[in-house]
């Protein structure tokens, strides 16, 4: 495979895929599911990065479903909010936006331009539903790179302003002690704690968190073990720097992106702790760069006015890198 980037057709679980293999590393695209990337594995070291729910089989899901149902694992994109909600302001006020938004059940277009002996560029796309707009997410892969570019661009196809909040949502394949390294003076909002006995249950603390269940406490900037039983999800204000790591014994996983674009970060760290489905409660980690408070588009513009505005027939563009490292 040497100097040049190899792109395969290839099936996952029934579903066509598309494989992307540079010198460094390797990803897996699924168009159909949403634009799901169900694996990003760096070669060097073997390591895949992304979880996957053994639990669930990948599936196509209505318009509408609860994401709960297709909580499979990999890279999904969440937009314009992440929990079920009612749409806030007018012309659409009342419209239901579904849990984990419009664009995760959706067919993706998939198209691959560029030099396969220099940067290939995937452009996919998807239309949605309920809001009008077009969502594109566009990966760049350069042939010897541990380093992936993502560019966001939404074109708003209304005379309306579009209000929303963004997240990405990659689950992550954890083991007890990885760490997670953010910006210093980062400070977190809990969205929820499992159980509910769980500290914190709400508030704005400074990272890193310290969570307590009778007896025992975690420091949450280390992934705990299997055995803590416990899940809590935290949305940052906004960040001083733009950077986000999760640090392994053998290599690291980083975001890079423009706070000026991109201001904050979503923490879901499931210890045991929850399911969903009535399932044997999952281990894995969400770390998510984000735009607004989460997880409900209503509560950002209501509670927290912390949210985007998508310009009336304009467009919104933001863009992250990923660059995974071995040590």
């Amino acid at each position: 495979m040497s100097g040049k980037i190899h792109v395969e057709e290839t099936e996952v679980q029934g579903f066509r895929a598309l494989h992307i293999t540079n010198q460094v590393l390797s990803l897996t695209i699924i168009p159909n599911l949403g634009g799901k990337i169900s694996s990003i594995r760096d070669l060097r070291n073997g390591r895949e990065w992304l979880w996957t729910n053994t639990q669930i089989p990948y599936q196509r899901h209505n318009y509408g479903t609860s994401y709960q149902e297709a909580d499979t694992g990999g890279w999904d994109e969440c937009f314009p909010t992440v929990s079920a909600c009612s749409y806030p302001l007018p012309p659409w006020k009342g419209r239901s936006i579904p849990d984990h938004g419009e664009i995760w059940p959706l067919q993706w277009s998939i198209r691959c331009d560029g030099d396969t002996e220099a940067t290939l560029i995937i452009d996919m796309q998807a239309q949605s539903i309920g809001l009008p707009y077009v969502f594109q997410r566009i990966i760049r892969i350069t042939v010897d790179s541990p380093s992936l570019r993502f560019d966001y661009r939404v074109v708003n196809q209304s005379d309306n302003d579009i209000a929303f909040i963004w997240s990405s949502h990659p689950l992550f394949a954890v083991e007890p002690g990885m760490r997670i390294q953010l910006p210093d003076n980062t400070r977190m909002n809990t969205w929820v704690s499992m159980p509910t006995q769980l500290d914190p249950q709400s508030g704005e603390q400074a990272w890193p968190i310290h969570a307590r269940l009778g007896e025992h406490e975690w420091d949450l900037s280390y992934m705990p073990d299997e055995a803590a039983g416990i899940g809590i999800k935290l949305w940052s204000q906004p960040l001083a720097q733009g950077f986000a790591a999760l640090i392994a014994s053998d290599g690291e996983f980083r975001f890079t992106f423009d706070t000026a674009q991109l201001p904050q970060l979503g923490i879901w760290m499931n210890a045991r702790g929850y399911s969903g489905t009535g399932s044997t409660p999952y281990y894995n980690l969400g770390l998510e760069p984000c735009i607004g408070a989460q997880d409900s588009l209503e509560d950002a513009i209501e509670k927290y006015q912390r949210y985007e505005i998508l310009p009336a027939n304009g467009m919104k563009e933001w863009w992250l890198e990923t660059h995974l490292s071995t040590s």
